[in-house]
């Protein structure tokens, strides 16, 4: 075995991506390491005998995690959308810090959900526009996680 860590590359399918990136978000490191953690405990699930874990590069603290959390735009307005509709919404990153553009579409479509929430009576044409710009943001989602963006 060489002394230094190698790098290996992988190909993920979206699905699985989403769902490595999702975990990394939840346990609060990079993704690499995630996929490294997951990798070395099937290994040793099969019986290989392992060297002890890289050192772990230091990452983003804590509080600048949370402070880049905290400039999302409507995090919890877009995380409340992420949980009613979970299928429309699963090729969105895990972390929208990495990208303003998709948090900005997210938080204006939980906007607009909330919107319609609040109404007494909502407008059926505009729950059906709600549908077709969820349904047309779900498309461009699935389209980015396929290019790998």
């Amino acid at each position: 075995m060489s002394p230094r860590p190698g790098r290996v590359a992988i190909s993920l399918a979206p699905g699985e991506r989403d769902a490595l990136a999702r975990v990394a978000h939840e346990t609060g490191e990079p993704i690499s390491t995630t996929a490294g953690r997951l990798l070395r405990a099937a290994l040793a699930d099969h019986g290989a005998q392992l060297d002890a874990p890289p050192a772990r590069r230091s990452g983003p603290t804590r509080t600048r995690r949370a402070k880049a959390a905290a400039t999302i735009p409507a995090a919890e307005a877009i995380e409340r959308l992420r949980k009613r509709y979970p299928t429309d919404l699963r090729h969105a990153p895990a972390d929208l810090s990495a990208d303003t553009h998709i948090a900005e579409q997210l938080a204006a479509l939980a906007a607009w959900r909330e919107d319609l929430d609040s109404a007494a009576e909502p407008n059926p044409r505009e729950l059906l526009a709600f549908g077709h710009e969820l349904r047309t943001t779900a498309a461009w989602l699935q389209d980015r996680a396929r290019r790998g963006r």
